[in-house]
């Protein structure tokens, strides 16, 4: 932090999401003047270690019209459940503050932000809010811009998600499922009712016309970002007893395709992606900021082909994007 810098406050800030998004921003090139941190109302917590010292925790007030948490601030940061941001982040907005939103609670209602994907400034601009949307988004538009700028034009597969979805909450139930059957113990299935330790979980929600609503806004928000129709990005959600990152496995229809070489130089262009064989499974890419992409194949009808993307659901699917967008609206003067 430094004298100078814009005023950033953070929602949500000793959770999983929030904690990565501290540990993420003083290697950044986003300048910091002061940094407030907020916590629940519940938090045990009445400090954390950010940016090399003791950060006071505040709790999170009845309401944020004419709050003194918001003084001085330039940029708020909700790392917040999704029912907490729908409430709050319109308070702050109408606070004049820029706000970006985590997870995607308002995809739909205000801009949708995935740096070097889509256009969120002037969205910004007219409601003072972006909303970076869920980590498997993040990650899949990503993969996906550069195809499509190329002439793809469906995408079908699979996401594989890790506990680290349910949050501090899912990954420390995971442990302590795993431990118990171990010890003998009854295992706690709070976020994971059916058990997830040593299994999967392949409907990730309830059921609707045969998709989940995981599913289904997976879809829906890449759809958003990447401006294509919501039918051609399909993709079936299944929960996987690792602790964090995300995989995909999906198949990407390009006509005429004849060479993956060409279709991997494509990709190799891209800042955010890191392509190449062997692909490292999530575990490996915790704290890493690129996608990582490999396993082409194209499909014996050379209608498509197919591949297989790893990343970390915090810094990949969150943090970094988060970060950015920060930057790209202080160099546009919007904060």
């Amino acid at each position: 932090m430094g004298a100078g810098g814009i005023g950033v406050i953070v929602f949500g800030a000793t959770g999983a999401v929030g904690r990565d998004l501290l540990g993420a921003m003083p290697s950044s090139e986003l300048p910091i003047g002061e940094v407030r941190l907020v916590g629940s109302r519940h938090t045990l917590e009445d400090s954390i270690e950010a940016f090399g010292e003791q950060q006071r925790i505040h709790r999170m007030p009845e309401a944020l019209h004419g709050s003194p948490l918001l003084e001085g601030m330039d940029l708020a940061i909700f790392a917040t459940p999704p029912e907490i941001s729908s409430q709050y982040v319109p308070q702050v907005a109408e606070e004049g503050l820029g706000t970006i939103e985590i997870g995607g609670a308002l995809a739909g209602q205000v801009p949708i932000g995935v740096v070097g994907v889509s256009d969120y400034t002037n969205g910004f601009i007219d409601s003072r809010v972006v909303s970076s949307p869920s980590g498997p988004t993040v990650g899949l538009s990503h993969v996906l811009a550069p195809l499509w700028r190329i002439g793809a034009t469906s995408c079908r597969g699979t996401v594989l998600l890790s506990a680290g979805i349910a949050g501090k909450a899912g990954m420390t139930e995971l442990g302590d499922q795993i431990l118990a059957s171990y010890s003998g113990a009854e295992p706690p299935r709070e976020s994971f009712p059916s058990g997830l330790a040593f299994d999967l979980v392949s409907q990730v929600g309830q059921l609707q016309d045969g998709w989940t609503a995981v599913e289904r806004r997976i879809g829906l928000e890449t759809a958003g970002v990447l401006g294509c129709d919501p039918d051609s990005i399909e993709l079936t959600a299944v929960l996987v007893p690792t602790f964090a990152g995300i995989g995909f496995s999906i198949h990407v229809e390009l006509e005429g395709i004849s060479d993956i070489e060409d279709v991997v130089s494509v990709l190799e262009e891209s800042p955010t992606l890191r392509v190449g064989d062997p692909v490292p499974g999530p575990r490996r890419l915790v704290g890493h900021s690129k996608v990582h992409v490999g396993r082409f194949r194209i499909d014996s009808a050379r209608r498509g082909f197919h591949l297989w993307a790893s990343m970390d659901n915090l810094r990949a699917g969150a943090s970094t994007n988060v970060i950015e967008i920060a930057r790209h609206l202080w160099k546009e003067g919007l904060l």
